[in-house]
């Protein structure tokens, strides 16, 4: 097993500076995407070597540092939403980053832990442990899988192909081995006889990542649907004020029967467009009209009421102004929309307090069927989650539709994290994604992840495009994270050697 190579006060920098390049390759907060490739090196060397108790204390100082740097936006963004002061959503922004560094400071025992001599198995364990970390967080523990490290490279469209066989997590997969590789070299030193397996199976891995992009490309289907999204940016401060509500529907039909006449077949106004506080609100028969004065399909983020409780939902209209469908939405915001473990765990409630938003989740996918094929729907955040939007279609889904509203998140990274996951779910499923926002970013999404068209934020945009439906099924979207889950199987199986090594050692010591 490696000795330390780093003092402690060292070691800490190391971890700090490891937090802060990582937080600079995510969108938003830096946008230098090729810092992800070394940002995890500093930390990878201070571990080395290092007790169970400091390994994990260096991996969650780094997790601090990066959360700090990547989602500050989670207070504001929590005061906007819910009306309450600061110290409260302060509380809840730093449980949600007590709980999101444990998992590095996991990877960071487990790796500095590792038995493992080889430098080309050190790189394979070590980019095991992270995707299966990032798995487990995304789908069994916290269920938060907001910037996710293979998300850093949504603009690297030959790398994100892969992603349409092993999901996002492939990406995370190819950047955490291209930084052990690194590591491994930097502290082996002049050894090269054992540094260069390292480096060349992290340049075998970053390749075979490629293979994809090369070999099966996207097909190019001709678009055949025109879509316009509509972005009215209307203020969070008047979106929800009766007294503005006949100003904002009288912006949403003024951009909506504009862009007719550049004839699009489908036209989507973002989450909570037409902000309903009943079911029988007068607004409701408004909207009616303007699908059929418009004589398009209309899709409207709309809240609907039930035996007075309120669901985030997105109504469809056809061209003569019927509703014909509806979706409520499924995956809720913790802290937005409801209060997490509400009645079991009191210290949350207690975060939340009063009168705190207490949204219902729907129970049927979000599939609505139109002549231009079945979209699959997902809600504001929904769309980061890629097994959900997976399910929509192994459902039957044609074409992926985001309705969101990030307006809550003011002038941050959030936006942009928040496009950039989006992107994947385009990738993964070779489909056309169109996200119309609130006040941005609204985009059309290839499936190849190329952003086609895409809005600034805060503006008042109509955004017009083509698209086309899904032309063919993927390997992801047949079989899910096969691929993680065999990190997962790698990460587990390398757990026991450590046991029998140490086992081994205490036999030896007994026997003299």
């Amino acid at each position: 097993m490696p000795t330390t190579i780093t003092s402690p006060r060292t070691s800490w920098l190391l971890a700090c500076a490891s937090g802060a390049a990582l937080a600079l390759a995510f969108p938003g907060s830096g946008d230098q995407a090729w810092l992800a490739f070394l940002a995890l090196v500093p930390l990878l060397i201070a571990i080395t070597g290092a007790a169970p108790r400091r390994a994990a204390g260096l991996g969650f100082v780094s997790a601090v540092v990066f959360w700090l740097g990547t989602v500050s936006w989670t207070v504001p963004g929590v005061m906007r939403a819910t009306g309450m002061s600061w110290p409260r959503p302060m509380l809840v922004f730093i449980v949600m980053i007590l709980a999101l560094s444990s998992f590095t400071a996991v990877f960071c025992v487990l790796v500095a832990r590792s038995p493992v001599r080889s430098g080309a198995a050190y790189v394979v364990v070590a980019a095991s442990v992270w995707v299966a970390l990032e798995l487990v967080r995304t789908e069994l523990v916290v269920r938060f899988p907001w910037n996710v490290l293979g998300y850093s490279q949504y603009r690297n469209p030959s790398l994100i192909q892969v992603a349409s066989l092993t999901g996002v997590y492939g990406v995370s997969f190819v950047v955490v081995a291209v930084n052990a590789a690194v590591a491994r070299t930097v502290m082996l030193g002049r050894r090269w006889s054992e540094a260069l397996p390292a480096l060349g199976v992290g340049a075998m891995v970053f390749g075979a990542a490629l293979i994809p992009a090369w070999l099966t490309p996207a097909r190019d289907v001709a678009p055949a649907i025109d879509v316009t999204l509509i972005q009215a940016s209307i203020p969070q401060e008047k979106k929800w004020d009766p007294a503005h509500l006949a100003e904002t529907l009288g912006i949403y039909r003024a951009m909506t029967l504009g862009s007719v006449t550049r004839l699009p077949e489908l036209v989507v106004w973002p989450e909570t467009a037409v902000p309903l506080r009943r079911r029988d609100d007068p607004a409701w028969a408004y909207v009616e009209d303007v699908a059929r004065a418009a004589g398009r399909h209309l899709l409207v983020g709309a809240p609907d009421w039930q035996l007075g409780q309120p669901r985030n939902s997105a109504s469809l209209f056809d061209p003569h102004g019927r509703a014909i469908g509806r979706y409520d939405k499924r995956h809720l915001v913790p802290f937005g929309e409801y209060v997490p473990y509400h009645g079991a765990l009191f210290f949350l409630d207690a975060i939340a307090g009063q009168g705190f938003p207490n949204f219902v989740p729907g129970a049927e996918p979000g599939l609505l069927s139109t002549p231009l094929g079945r979209l699959g729907v997902v809600i504001c955040y929904e769309v980061i989650f890629p097994t959900e939007v997976r399910s929509l279609f192994t459902g039957g889904a044609d074409i992926l539709v985001n309705l969101t509203n990030d307006g809550w998140f003011g002038r941050s990274p959030a936006p942009f994290q928040h496009l950039a996951m989006s992107v994947f779910r385009a990738v993964e499923n070779r489909t056309y994604l169109v996200r119309a926002a609130n006040t941005g970013i609204s985009a059309i999404v290839a499936p190849d992840g190329r952003i086609v068209r895409a809005s600034g934020l805060f503006t008042r945009e109509v955004i017009a495009g083509s698209i086309a439906r899904r032309a063919e099924t993927t390997f992801y979207t047949r079989h899910g994270d096969v691929f993680a889950w065999l990190a997962v199987a790698v990460a587990v199986a390398a757990l026991p050697v450590r046991f029998r090594v140490r086992r081994s050692v205490r036999q030896r010591a007994t026997a003299t």
